[in-house]
């Protein structure tokens, strides 16, 4: 029978892609920053937008409210807003005002009662429709948000923050309906937006989240250096341009953005896990092992950061034992283990961390043990191609052809195009031996 070889490489990230961080996840509502618009108004300007003129004192204390809402205080702008309705009962802009400060409080019904009432005021009152809009997507009920955004669009289609909650809105279809014509039209509507204000950051950062998603890196760096004109402190901008060079296999420029993130917030546990990421690639192990150790000290709490450390500790063991210094190789490897125990207890879903368990177990010779986490890892992932061959190589070495054959059939349908030596061998060891079932 043809013999296999086990895998013995580290998964270095989560679905094998090395220097991804959260920003390849699925969108969630949970970060879609949408844009609302506060509004100053003086009585000669608010009379040119709505059917009643506010007096010149409640136009003040909307304004002290909207001084106050940029300011977090929410109590004391929701008194001055009110006050100014109070005094104005028909003001259109403090109802608009007074709706994006109940959706900064999280109160979504309320907001949108203040939306629609200032709509009703005044039905050319775009802005409203904007925040409006932003209202429902934040709710999750997209198509409303598009139709909304869309109808205050026709009203005025120069509002660049309109354009923005129009492309968040259509990057949200995007993932619910799996349509990628809808990522163009996010694009599109982005573009639009910075061409009406070009010193909107976020904007820009949006932007080059959808081209680094679409593979146009050079594009991707152009947005993300534009948004970082506007706000060069932001460490979250620079792990971001961090994270792309990597991905254009430029990684020093790559160590330079994430050396800039922790020069502005060393206490950065994004920053030293990025950090982290670089050296592990870069197969600088004992770097990554002191940027992770100062990730999980900063947050205790990340599974990510718990892997990577367990992976760091491993590529050292790996290399003790090569260098034939079995003490330190074993001293490491427990370390490994420990942090990857650690990951799955606060990620009991983690697939790739009982994977790497396994393999420690396999190095340290324990093998019912490597097979009891691979089994883990598979009920977890029952597509984790590394895990499937490993698996089925363990039985092979067990004379155990039955899952062996079975488990190499699942490996072959799980691997895709990846892994063509693999697979190869894979092949000849089931050929005559053990039928595929389709």
């Amino acid at each position: 029978m043809t013999k296999t070889r086990l895998f013995h490489f580290v998964v270095s990230d989560i679905k094998g892609k090395l220097f991804m961080l959260f920003e390849k996840k699925k969108p969630c509502l949970s970060f879609i920053f949408a844009l609302l618009f506060l509004v100053f108004a003086s009585p000669n300007l608010a009379a040119k937008k709505k059917i009643t003129q506010p007096t010149e004192r409640a136009v003040y204390h909307n304004n002290r409210g909207i001084v106050f809402l940029d300011a977090n205080d929410l109590d004391r702008a929701l008194f001055e807003i009110k006050t100014a309705i109070e005094l104005s009962p028909d003001y259109v802009e403090a109802y608009n005002n007074l709706g994006i400060l109940y959706k900064k409080k999280g109160l979504y019904p309320e907001a949108i009662k203040q939306f629609e009432k200032a709509i009703s005021l005044d039905k050319r009152y775009a802005s409203a429709y904007s925040n409006l809009g932003a209202v429902y997507l934040a709710i999750g009920n997209i198509d409303d948000a598009i139709s909304t955004i869309k109808k205050g669009l026709k009203k005025d289609n120069t509002q660049a923050d309109a354009h923005y909650n129009l492309g968040l809105s259509y990057l949200e279809k995007a993932t619910a309906s799996k349509k990628s014509s809808y990522i163009d039209n996010a694009e599109s509507e982005f573009k639009l937006a910075t061409q009406l204000n070009p010193n909107l950051r976020y904007v820009h950062e949006k932007l080059a989240d959808v081209y680094r998603n679409l593979g146009k890196y050079e594009l991707a760096v152009i947005r993300y250096r534009l948004a970082l004109d506007d706000q060069p402190n932001s460490v979250e901008l620079w792990n971001k341009l961090g994270n792309l060079y990597l991905e254009m296999q430029q990684p020093t420029k790559a160590q330079n953005c994430f050396l800039k993130a922790l020069e502005l917030n060393a206490n950065s546990a994004d920053g030293h896990m990025q950090l982290g990421v670089y050296y592990l690639g870069q197969k600088k192990y004992q770097e990554a092992l002191q940027e992770f150790l100062s990730t999980t000290a900063l947050d205790a709490s990340n599974d990510l950061a718990w892997f990577r450390l367990g992976s760091s500790y491993f590529a050292l063991a790996s290399e003790a034992s090569q260098n034939n210094k079995p003490d330190q190789a074993e001293h490491f490897y427990s370390q490994a283990m420990k942090a990857y125990e650690k990951a799955v207890k606060i990620n009991p879903t983690l697939a790739d961390a009982y994977y790497n368990m396994g393999l420690v177990f396999l190095k340290q010779g324990k093998l019912l043990d490597a097979e009891k986490q691979w089994k883990l890892a598979l009920a977890i992932s029952p597509q984790h191609a590394q895990t499937l061959y490993n698996l089925a190589t363990l039985y092979q070495m067990q004379h155990n052809t039955q899952e062996a054959g079975s488990t190499f059939c699942r490996f072959l349908k799980a691997a895709g195009k990846d892994f063509q030596q693999e697979q190869e061998l894979a092949r000849k060891v089931i050929s005559g031996n053990y039928q595929c079932q389709h």
